[in-house]
Formats: C-alpha cells, structure tokens, sequence
C-alpha cells in the first residue's frame, strides 16, 4: 500500500528543510500537552535556529554539516506533492470499501477488535522500508543523550522526520475516502502503535537527560524539538494516557530549573582566581547562555519555566546574573594585598570589573529585556550596572591617579616645584603600571582615557603656567617622565600620554 519512493523523498525534503533556515519567524508557542485539532495549523514557537554563540564548554547539537539545526513548523514540512500511498492500492481500497460499506459499518467493533490483535504484524509495515531518517525496527530508544551529543542530533532529526511522515501519512490515507475515515483511523492507529511507543520512549529519553550548564544549547533544540512533535504525536496516539505527556514536561521543568541551579554552582566554583586576564571565562560563559536563552525565550517563558512571581524564568536568570557580579566583586578580597592602596583597594581589579561589566553589557544589549520579561526587574537590572561602572570608574579614578593629583592639589606658594616633582613621580609609575593594561572595549578605553585627562590636567596646567611663571624653563628637564623623549613636559605631552594607555 505504501510508496516506498514517496517515503523517502518526503523523507529527504524534510531533512533538507531542517537544514534551511526558518521560513518565517514563529510566535505564540503552543503547549505540547494540549491536543489542537490541526497540527499543521499550529505555530510553532521561537523560530528553532540554535544560537549563534556556542557553549563554553561543549557545542550544540547540529546537523551533520555542522550547521546548526533549524526546526521549521509543521505547516513548512507538509509537501502536498508527495505520494506516500500507491495509487493502485488506493483505488483498491475505494472499491473494496464501496463494495462492502454496509458490512464496515455494521461490524465496526470486530473489525477493531482484529486491528488491535494485528497491531504488531500492522506495524511491521512500518518499518519494512527501512527509509533512512525514519525510525527503524531496531533503533534504541532509552540513552542519556547528554553523554552522546553526536547521536542526539540524528535522533532529534530522525524523531522530527518520522513524526512529520506519520502524520502525512495519516493525512494522505485516512482523507481518500471521508465515509470510512473512522475505520481507517482505527486501522492507522494500529499500524502506527509501534513507532509512536519509539518515538515516545525517545522522547522521555531526551526528558530524563542528565544535562548541566554545559550542555544549555543541546537541552533547549531537544526540548524545543519535543514541543513541536509530541502534540502530533498525541494526535495520532489519542488512547496513550496522559500521565506520559505530563511526566515529560515535569522532566523538562525540573531539568530546566536545574540548570539554572548549575549555572550558578559552575559561576560559584570558576570565580576563584583572577590571574590579571581582561575577560573572566565565566563572563563569556554567561554571556553565551544569555544568547542561548534569547532564541528559545519563549519556550522557557511559556513552557518551561512558567510563572510570573518569584519563580519565573525572569527572576531566575536575574539570580544567576546577581551571583555572576558578587563572585567577581569578591575577587577584591582574594587578591595579593600587596598591590592595594592604603585603603585597600586594588587599582588593576577596577579595571578587570569595568572590562567585564562592559563586556557583558555590550554582548547582551536588547536581549535581556526579552528575558526578565518584568519591566521592575530590567529599569532595576540596568540600573545597577550603570551604577556599578560609575562606582568602579570612580574608585579607579581615586586609587590610581588620586595619589598624583593630591600632589598638585596641596601645594604652597612656595613649594610648587616640589609638587611638580611629586606629581611626576606618582604620574610616571602609575602610567608605567596602566600603559600595560588591556581594556579590550575600545569605548571603555577611550571614556577611561578622557577621565583621566579631565582628572588630572586642569590642576596639571594650573601648576605647570604657575612653575612656568615662577621658574627658568631649565628646571622642566628634571621633570621629564623615563619612557617619553621630548623637550619640554608640556600639558599636550601630558594629554598624548594620558590617551596612549590601557594598550597592553
């Protein structure tokens, strides 16, 4: 009855468009264990494309190309064109069902009955084809996907595939003859029995998956795989009880929420040591989840982790933010006590903080709003990070380059070519020690320069016209810094020293 050429073309154009980019951008998510009457009909949600930031520690899951996944709707899969069933045997089954209508319809249930006892032979059918991406009679169905991310990814395109094919053979088979759509309903369902319990087992194998922070993006395709597919599965499966479907969303849920719990263990644990490198790795590592979770917001918002109190997924991953920014904060009290100033402040930590805060803020920009969802919650996220950088910057301000200008800022009369003399020497070895640091932002690095030109030289060339004034232009050579060849420490040498910093 079945045309194994139709079969494997729907087969390979549904593998070719999983591997196109979506066709439209999908919106309103339905609930995977709600029954909508039209799968084909439903949207599907987020638009599937995984996220163009991988895992720090581990890749996602995608196709063998090693493109990313995409999963398109049901509606994109549906190609009309493809015969999956034979059109000789079709015309049998028109004739042979007109022939004896009557006899159908009156003996409904023994008809069902020997379906049933037949469910096995039935589905044999099924898998006599051996068609590549559809399930086959052999294939495993109980693994933890996390520990094998190379054979997850085909067991993700082979559960959308085989899904997509049932259904349009479902489609195909029971709309030839509309006055027996019951009978060949009852027959599918048989015929259908077995690789729908695979599909199922799959499923719960991907819902119980000991995934951790390392494997955010592989979680999210699979679970955003299973949304799709598990109400077309539902459909075509009507008597598999309900308690299946609800335990694989509260696996989902839990697994969800626990990685949020690892995120934070993992931040908790990598935040120990600073080792003077710009970018912590678990900035990075943040910053990769946030752009992972931003493709699959909705899905976290309406089927993960709902909820709209403190439980939700906006508060959530506000948590993990907040901890992320108290462990690298804390980095001041884990430092050499050596290179902090007589209030114990460390100069270099500053800078390593405003690196990452401005990191973080410009790889995230327009994504956050998106997943704290709560407008208290993002006016109260932006707010502390713009006080964060105008608290650090102030404190660098003060602890590196307060020490020159206090030089500048208490002399005499008569004390001024002393306090030039000072001010040279806290300048020079302060300069020498910030020239080498790296601030890889270029805006950071430039707002930074301008600081500290505004800091310094307004009492600089305050100072320099008084001495200027005062003195013999022979007495500036004593001034000169070591690292700058010229003849005359004038303010504009001062200004070009001041915007060639944080170069390292």
């Amino acid at each position: 009855m079945w045309n194994r050429d139709g079969l494997s073309t729907a087969a390979n154009s549904h593998y070719e468009c999983i591997n196109r980019p979506p066709l439209s951008i999908r919106t309103n998510p339905t609930h995977f264990c709600s029954c909508p009457c039209d799968s084909s009909e439903r949207s599907s949600p987020d638009n599937y494309a995984s996220s163009v930031a991988s895992d720090s520690n581990g890749g996602g899951i995608g196709a063998r190309n090693g493109h990313p996944l995409r999963y398109s709707s049901n509606v994109h899969l549906l190609d009309e064109n493809v015969n999956l069933i034979s059109t000789e045997s079709v015309a049998q089954l028109d004739t042979a069902m007109g022939r004896c209508g009557e006899i159908i319809g009156d003996h409904r249930e023994e008809l069902l009955m020997v379906f049933t006892n037949n469910s096995d032979m039935l589905s044999s059918l099924f898998y006599e084809y051996d068609t590549p991406w559809i399930l086959g009679k052999n294939t495993k169905t109980s693994m933890d996907f996390s520990k094998c991310e190379d054979l997850g990814k085909d067991y993700l395109i082979m559960l959308k595939i085989s899904t997509k094919v049932l259904q349009s053979m479902f489609c195909q088979f029971c709309g030839q003859n509309q006055p027996f759509f019951q009978t060949k309903k009852d027959y599918f369902q048989q015929f259908a029995k077995s690789p729908i319990k695979k599909m199922l087992e799959i499923a719960l194998s991907f819902s119980e998956s000991n995934w951790s922070e390392e494997h955010i993006r592989p979680m999210l395709l699979a679970y955003d795989t299973l949304q799709d597919v598990l109400p077309t599965i539902r459909e075509l499966s009507p008597d598999e009880p309900d308690e299946f479907f609800t335990s694989i969303l509260h696996n989902m849920r839990n697994a969800s929420r626990g990685i949020i719990d690892n995120m934070k263990r993992f931040i908790q644990h990598k935040v120990q040591t600073w080792d003077n490198i710009a970018i912590h790795p678990t900035t990075c590592f943040l910053i990769n989840a946030i752009k992972i979770f931003n493709v699959h917001k909705n899905l976290l918002h309406s089927t993960l982790v709902p909820g709209d109190g403190q439980d939700s997924f906006g508060y959530l991953i506000n948590g993990v933010i907040a901890c992320w920014k108290l462990k690298i904060k804390e980095l001041s009290m884990l430092d050499d006590p050596d290179k902090n100033d007589s209030d114990g402040n460390n100069p270099n930590l500053f800078i390593f903080l405003l690196n990452n805060i401005k990191h973080f803020n410009r790889d995230t920009n327009g994504l956050l709003d998106g997943l704290l969802v709560h407008r208290e919650l993002i006016e109260e996220c932006k707010n502390e990070f713009q006080s964060d950088m105008e608290n650090y910057t102030s404190r660098y301000m003060t602890a590196s380059w307060g020490p020159a200008i206090s030089c500048l800022n208490n002399h005499t009369g008569g004390s001024i070519r002393q306090s030039m003399n000072a001010f040279i020497s806290k300048f020079e070895g302060t300069f020498d020690c910030q020239k080498v640091l790296k601030v890889p932002d270029s805006e950071l690095k430039q707002k930074l320069r301008d600081d500290i030109e505004n800091l310094i030289f307004p009492a600089y060339e305050i100072s320099f016209e008084e001495l200027q004034r005062n003195s013999n232009s022979g007495l500036f050579c004593s001034c000169f810094p070591r690292n700058l060849t010229c003849s005359m420490y004038t303010p504009e040498i001062l200004r070009r020293s001041v915007q060639g910093l944080f170069e390292g």
